[in-house]
């Protein structure tokens, strides 16, 4: 017959871990505002982008007028 360890059945109140210690949702409300820090971050570089190309396209447009 199997051989039955007592200690291998646990409880979460039996584990003492720093774990638990925290909020659950500490982690991911960290990782929430870093992906919404991120996401502003890369929509104003993007922004930042698409005024560049207008600016070049109208440059270009107005040295094909020249010739």
């Amino acid at each position: 017959m199997n051989k039955f360890n007592a200690d291998a059945h646990k409880t979460g109140e039996d584990i003492s871990s720093d774990a638990y210690k925290e909020p659950f949702f500490s982690i991911d409300s960290q990782r929430i505002a870093s992906y919404d820090d991120r996401l502003a971050e890369l929509e104003m570089e993007n922004s930042r982008l698409h005024r560049l190309v207008a600016e070049l396209l109208i440059k270009n447009q107005q040295l094909r007028k020249r010739d």
